[in-house]
C-alpha cells in the first residue's frame, strides 16, 4: 500500500479530524486547509481547522474560512491529527508540538525540502508546486466529488505557492491540475478579484515607504527591503499587507537573491529569501534556525533591526562571487 492511499484510508474512516497549518498564513496553507476540511465534512467527518494566525482578508473568500480556529481556542485534539503546509509543529503556534501526545496519529502533508518528518505518516514531497497538489491527490484516492468551492481553494493553494505559474516550482503536471481544476468549477473571477483587484490602500502606502529603504550589495546580486516595526504601528499594517513584498527586490535587474526583513513584536526579525537560478535559499535560511525551498525559505533572527540585516546578508555574499561593494 503507498503512502498516499494509506493515508486516504485512515482518514475516510475517521470520525473527528483536526487540520492544522501554520501562523502567518498564505494562499497554500490556507486552501490546502479548508479545501481537506469540506471534503471530510462531506463525508460526514466532525473537523476542526486551526492554523496559527487569522486568515487574512483577502483569502476570506474562501468557504470555511469563518470556521477556522487559533490554536489557543482548542481545548483537546481529536485522536487524528493532520498538519498541512507545515516543517514542524512549532510553525503552527509556538509550543504547539507539546500538544502532539493528544493525537493518537499525525498525517503530515507538505512540501517544503526543510520538513522534519514529525508525523506517524508523512507525506512530504519537495517536488509538488504547492501543499495543495498533494491535497489533490489524496481526494481523488478518496473517490471525492471535487465540487467549485473545493476547486476553489485547491487553485488559489496552486496559483499563489507558483506566483501565478512563473516560478521554477511550476511543472507540466501543475498546469494540467490547474486545468483540471478550472473544469471542475475553481471560481477564477472571484479569484482574480480578491487576490489581485482588491488590495488595500494601506499595501500600496507601506511599500511606497518600503521601496525607499531597498539597498544592495554584491556588486548587485543581492537586494533587500525592511520593515521596521514603528513604521508596521504608524501605518497600522498587518502581516498581511507585507505578503509579496520580498518579490521587489528580487525582481531587480542582475539580482540573484532578493530579501525582505521585517521586524516583529517582540524584536525579533522575520525574514523572506527569494533566489531567481543559483542560489539555494532554503541552506541559507537553515543556517538561522528557518527552511523552505530552494528559491524562497524563511527564518526569524533576534534584532535588532540592522545587525540581523547585516548578519543574512553576509551569508548570502557568502554563496556568491561579490566584490564587496554595497550601493
Amino acid at each position: 500500500m503507498n503512502l498516499v492511499t494509506a493515508i486516504a484510508e485512515e482518514l475516510a474512516r475517521a470520525r473527528e479530524v483536526a487540520i492544522a497549518s501554520h501562523g502567518l498564513p498564505d494562499g497554500d496553507c490556507i486552501g490546502s486547509t479548508l479545501a481537506l476540511a469540506a471534503a471530510l465534512r462531506r463525508r460526514g467527518i466532525g473537523v476542526t481547522t486551526i492554523i496559527g494566525d487569522p486568515v487574512p482578508p483577502m483569502y476570506r473568500f474562501l468557504p470555511g474560512s469563518e470556521k477556522v480556529v487559533l490554536p489557543q481556542e482548542v481545548d483537546s485534539l481529536p485522536p487524528l491529527l493532520v498538519v498541512v503546509d507545515c516543517t514542524d509543529l512549532e510553525r503552527v503556534r509556538e509550543g504547539f508540538g507539546e500538544r502532539r501526545r493528544e493525537a493518537q496519529l499525525i498525517i503530515n502533508i507538505d512540501h517544503h525540502v526543510s520538513n522534519s518528518f514529525f508525523g506517524h505518516l508523512n507525506l512530504v514531497d519537495p517536488g509538488a508546486a504547492a501543499t495543495g497538489e498533494l491535497i489533490y491527490g489524496i481526494l481523488k484516492e478518496m473517490g471525492t466529488e471535487i465540487d467549485a468551492p473545493i476547486a476553489t481553494a485547491l487553485y488559489t493553494a496552486l496559483v499563489t505557492d507558483t506566483g501565478s505559474f512563473q516560478y521554477e516550482n511550476c511543472r507540466a503536471g501543475t498546469l494540467r491540475m490547474a486545468a483540471e481544476l478550472m473544469d471542475l468549477g475553481a471560481d477564477m473571477q472571484l479569484i482574480r478579484e480578491f487576490l489581485w483587484e482588491s488590495k488595500p490602500l494601506l499595501s500600496f502606502r507601506l511599500l511606497a515607504h518600503v521601496l525607499s529603504t531597498l539597498s544592495l550589495a554584491c556588486g548587485g546580486k543581492v537586494a533587500w527591503v525592511v520593515i521596521s516595526q514603528e513604521v508596521m504601528v504608524r501605518l497600522g499594517a498587518g502581516p498581511e499587507h507585507v505578503e509579496g513584498l520580498v518579490n521587489y527586490p528580487r525582481s531587480v535587474a542582475g539580482v540573484e537573491v532578493g530579501l525582505a526583513f521585517r521586524e516583529l513584536e517582540d524584536g525579533m526579525i522575520k525574514v523572506a529569501l527569494r533566489s531567481k537560478k543559483r542560489v539555494d535559499v532554503n541552506e541559507i535560511a537553515g543556517l538561522f534556525g528557518g527552511g523552505g525551498h530552494k528559491r524562497a525559505a524563511g527564518c526569524t533572527v533576534p534584532g535588532p533591526l540592522e545587525a540581523a540585516v547585516e548578519k543574512v546578508v553576509r551569508a548570502v555574499e557568502a554563496r556568491l562571487d561579490c566584490d564587496g561593494r554595497i550601493y
